[in-house]
């Protein structure tokens, strides 16, 4: 799917969008939707890389809780 697509701008898009705004209760609720949202995004186009993503999704938030962790010269080294 391209950005320019028929199918993302008139069907992808508005969806996404009606669900972010309808989520709007919880900050939460709508990040896991983008998450979501950009995994099948990237799916459509190749989806052998979504594992890859995935992946890296997981190892650079891991990163980013043990930065947050760790203070000091522990920090340093997470970096």
């Amino acid at each position: 799917m391209l950005f320019s697509s028929i199918v993302f701008l008139f069907y992808f898009l508005p969806i996404v969008f009606l669900l972010y705004y309808a989520l709007s209760f919880s900050r939460m609720l709508q990040n896991i939707l983008l998450l979501l949202a950009s995994l099948v995004f990237y799916a459509w186009g190749e989806p052998k890389y979504v594992f890859l993503m995935i992946g890296s999704i997981l190892l650079n938030s891991g990163m980013g809780w043990l930065v947050q962790r760790w203070k000091g010269k522990k920090q340093k080294a997470a970096l």
